[in-house]
């Protein structure tokens, strides 16, 4: 029996409903941190909410696959693989900064099919998927486009620090080519966009559950999502990532990258 969308995603938002109160509840206590083998912290509340994440994915579908970021991949040849980021922004919850989430996603034979992000500070989520619209807080979204040239746009990245050296110097100037950038927002930026508070978001060096909860919401809502080339990003896509709601804009965006990737 083929499992519907609705399903999948009542199933993500449950689990949703448990990692906010997670992180609500750790968001000022002391947590223990660690440094992991490629540079980057890692706190007891990730592993956490991984590991309540898979045991409840087992319980409920024992044949799905799943890719997290702090542990093991398992099952990923089978027809229904889950991609969950359990603390995106670990930075900004180490340093009290409520931009960070929850990422969840489904994907049908590779393709991503559903969506969470979940801000749990400031009680906000966004959540969807192929047929099911997507939504923040139960009202539905809707990409506003047009009417903003491409000098107005609000564009935004993690840090200038996730990019490469040998490419810095061009995202400055692409950056000054639009209405400004903002940083620092994680994976808050990407809901930001699908309420059309931001314009364009351009990172690099992300993994796959950096991104793909991102690419079924933004791609049901009609938005753009590619990697630099203007490809679209899969789990093994190596982690250069452009999104914008407009699709000249992002035409606009993948000439200024061209030839620094």
């Amino acid at each position: 029996m083929t499992l519907k969308n609705a399903d999948l995603l009542d199933f993500a938002n449950s689990f949703a409903d448990e990692s906010r109160k997670i992180l609500r509840k750790n968001y000022f206590k002391k947590f223990n941190i660690e440094k992991k083998k490629d540079g980057s912290l890692v706190t007891d509340v990730d592993k956490e909410i991984e590991i309540l994440f898979r045991k409840k994915l087992k319980k409920k579908y024992r044949d799905h696959g799943v890719i997290g970021e702090e542990f093991e991949s398992e099952k990923v040849g089978e027809e229904l693989v889950w991609v969950i980021d359990p603390l995106d922004g670990t930075h900004s919850f180490i340093a009290g900064k409520p931009m960070f989430g929850t990422l969840i996603c489904c994907l049908r034979n590779k393709v991503p099919i559903i969506g969470i992000i979940d801000i749990p500070i400031l009680n906000q989520r966004w959540y969807g998927g192929n047929g099911l619209g997507v939504k923040l807080n139960g009202k539905n979204c809707k990409l506003a486009r047009g009417g903003k040239k491409f000098n107005e746009l609000i564009i935004s990245s993690t840090s200038l620090l996730m990019f490469d050296e040998s490419h810095q110097r061009k995202i400055k100037q692409i950056y000054k080519k639009v209405g400004f950038p903002v940083f620092g927002t994680d994976c808050y930026a990407y809901g930001l966009l699908l309420s059309g508070k931001i314009d364009l978001i351009l990172e690099g060096n992300m993994k796959p559950w950096d991104y793909l909860a991102q690419v079924a919401l933004i791609t049901e809502l009609g938005g753009c999502i590619s990697d630099w080339n203007g490809e679209k990003l899969n789990i093994r896509s190596e982690g250069k990532v452009v999104a914008s709601i407009d699709g000249n804009h992002h035409k606009n965006i993948l000439k200024l990258l061209n030839g620094i990737n």
